[in-house]
């Protein structure tokens, strides 16, 4: 039997809770995380997706950044674990320098100012990374069935969750963002929930990976569990590394077909491109 693969969440709320305040949220297409309308598009639909997670087999993955802004709890363990308090805290999102585009944006920072100052005693980056699907366009026929009052519940629609080129864009990121802040003697947070991570590490091997309270590249681990008639993050572990071995792995595990491979794929191609020319000349002849 397939395993069920639909939507786990739409619009903030499970997709079998059906409240007055979960229609509410679906009819104007409101995110409870943030408190404002969905932002994240499909070319197949007119409104907002909606797709906060969604069930995977029997995992519950989010897709969407904001769904991880649930009751501020991952800002708040970070508080704690870094700065060990949360007083004099400031957080600012999309934050980046014109002079360093190379870096891209921050997904947020968040800031130790001293007392009633405006001069910071340290800071923090925070990067949200969240899973992403295959055949997207089978999630969207759920969400339009489920939109249109179907169980989809238990259903299979045969989409896949894209963990190869997560890595592929975000490991890049982690060297070059994570580089600056350990030039600049501050961590950088990259939150990520487990299945999306486990795979980082299978992917790289990095399995021995514990908690260095040196290093400047920080990940924080969250999953979701279903409590009452929702889901709610919860912290799992708490690794970092050094960008040199961050390096090492990226270089050694990286995948790299063998040349022959490559070659033989250019003969076959010039194979096809001679044999076109060939009978382009035969032709005219």
């Amino acid at each position: 039997m397939p395993k069920a693969t639909h939507p786990a969440e739409v619009f903030g709320y499970p997709i079998d809770i059906h409240s007055e305040e979960a229609q509410d949220h679906r009819k104007r297409h409101l995110c409870p995380f943030d408190n404002k309308e969905c932002n994240k598009e499909s070319q197949f639909i007119d409104y907002p997706t909606g797709l906060c997670s969604v069930q995977y087999g029997d995992q519950v993955v989010a897709l969407h950044p904001r769904r991880f802004l649930q009751d501020n709890t991952i800002f708040l363990d970070i508080a704690d674990h870094h700065f060990l308090g949360r007083d004099n805290l400031l957080l600012f999102g999309e934050t980046g320098l014109h002079s360093a585009r190379h870096l891209g944006r921050f997904d947020y920072v968040m800031v130790k100012h001293k007392p009633l100052s405006s001069e910071i005693e340290d800071f923090v980056v925070i990067e949200f990374q969240t899973g992403q699907t295959t055949s997207t366009g089978l999630l969207i026929d759920a969400l339009k069935d489920f939109m249109a009052g179907k169980d989809v519940k238990g259903a299979s629609y045969g989409f896949g969750l894209n963990l190869a080129d997560i890595w592929k864009r975000t490991f890049t990121q982690i060297l070059t963002k994570g580089i600056a802040l350990e030039r600049w003697g501050h961590k950088i947070y990259w939150v990520a929930q487990e299945i999306v991570y486990q795979d980082f590490l299978n992917r790289y091997q990095l399995h021995r990976m514990t908690y260095d309270p040196s290093h400047s590249t920080v990940f924080a681990i969250y999953d979701l569990r279903r409590a009452g008639n929702k889901y709610e993050l919860f912290q799992t572990r708490i690794q970092s590394a050094a960008i040199d071995h961050l390096f090492d792995a990226f270089r050694t595990n990286l995948e790299v077909p063998p040349k022959e491979e490559f070659v033989a794929h250019l003969r076959n191609k010039v194979n096809k491109q001679l044999g076109s020319e060939l009978r382009l000349r035969l032709e005219l002849d």
